[in-house]
């Protein structure tokens, strides 16, 4: 959700991601373009009453590095401004993010639809061939998980 209407449709670097599930977040930061995700600071969700807090406490207060923009996947179904988490009391509240943490735009996304929107970038030997048969080049790829 860019905070803007403008025309642009790249997110601004730095960008924080996080993978925020019901027992443990994982947060790291991208520098720019042709750079990769730092090592990730993992915390315990129950440590802390919201999202924003965990993300000041992971990310902020560790690093001189502010990110413009955040992209987020979420354990829980992304509909709506208030986004509830399964298997966690954060909500997620996007507009709210931008005044607290001083980030320009946030994309939120069921992990689910994280790790589907991955799986193409990944390489053989991240694959598990599931049945009998020779594998296919560019056949279809399944994301399996709990849930």
């Amino acid at each position: 959700m860019p905070s803007t209407a403008d025309d642009e449709t790249l997110l601004r670097f730095p960008i924080l991601i996080g993978d925020i599930g019901g027992t443990n977040a994982r947060f790291s930061i991208v520098l720019d373009a042709n750079s990769e995700a730092g090592e990730p600071t993992i915390v315990q969700t129950a440590n802390y009453t919201t999202i924003d807090e965990a993300i000041q406490a992971a990310v902020f207060d560790r690093s001189s590095v502010r990110p413009n923009s955040a992209v987020l996947a979420v354990a829980g179904p992304v509909d709506g401004d208030e986004i509830e988490l399964t298997n966690c009391p954060w909500v997620v509240k996007p507009r709210q993010m931008f005044a607290n943490l001083g980030l320009s735009d946030i994309v939120v996304l069921n992990d689910f639809e994280a790790q589907a929107l991955a799986v193409v970038a990944l390489g053989e030997e991240h694959m598990e061939k599931i049945g009998g048969g020779t594998p296919e080049p560019n056949a279809g790829r399944v994301v399996l998980g709990p849930g």
